[in-house]
């Protein structure tokens, strides 16, 4: 009898799969980690300290390189001072493209004739 072989998952190639809308924000975002840190008067193997990386690692990640984890990302947010900036960007109130999409449906709604409750329509 043959024994089963397990094969290994082939991880993803994100250099080949971002967008370049992708990989443009994330050197961005990688090149704001490096100022922030910079302005903290902090060296990369400080932060790395900090953070509980290895300094390659944090050099990755302020390079953009999507190989690093979001935890890290997270962990370097935090050992900064930057996660509340993270939590605004994200809520849903500050979300354009969520409002603009929904002032859409409800314009569409108008058009069809029906009466929209000023009560459902939340800004």
């Amino acid at each position: 009898m043959k024994a089963l072989s397990r094969s290994k998952k082939a991880k993803p190639n994100w250099e080949v799969l971002l967008t370049a809308e992708a990989e443009s924000e994330m050197k961005r975002v990688g090149q704001l980690l490096a100022d922030a840190r910079k302005l903290r008067k902090m060296s990369v193997v400080e932060l790395a300290v900090r953070v509980g990386v290895d300094r390659r690692t944090l050099g990755q990640l302020e390079k953009g390189s999507p190989k690093v984890s979001l935890g890290i990302f997270f962990q370097v947010l935090s050992a900064l001072g930057l996660l509340r900036g993270i939590e605004e960007a994200l809520n849903p109130e500050n979300d354009l493209e969520a409002i603009s999409a929904a002032v859409r449906r409800v314009r569409g709604r108008r058009k069809s004739g029906k009466v929209i409750d000023d009560e459902l329509v939340k800004f």
